[in-house]
C-alpha cells in the first residue's frame, strides 16, 4: 500500500471538514473524475446543484488548508 505524503494527507483531512455534500461532489468530479452529468445521476440531483456544491465546496476547502498553513496556486 503506497505511502501518502505530507501534501496529500493535508488535502483528505480538510476534505473531511467540509460538508457531507460538498465532500461528495469534490470526490467524485475532482478524485473520481465523474462528469457533472454522472455525478448528478450518482447523487440523485440536479446538475446545477452539483456545479453549485462543487463551487461552494472548493471555496471551503480552499479555507480549509489555508487554516492549516497549505499555500497554493490554485485548486483547479
Amino acid at each position: 500500500m503506497a505511502t501518502l505524503n505530507e501534501q496529500e494527507r493535508e488535502l483528505y483531512l480538510a476534505i473531511a471538514k467540509l460538508k457531507r455534500s460538498q465532500r461528495e461532489v469534490i470526490i467524485l468530479r475532482k478524485i473520481k473524475d465523474f462528469s457533472i452529468k454522472e455525478t448528478a445521476l450518482i447523487l440523485g440531483c440536479s446538475e446545477g446543484k452539483v456545479k453549485t456544491t462543487l463551487w461552494r465546496g472548493m471555496i471551503a476547502l480552499k479555507k480549509q488548508l489555508e487554516k492549516g498553513g497549505f499555500h497554493y496556486e490554485s485548486l483547479e
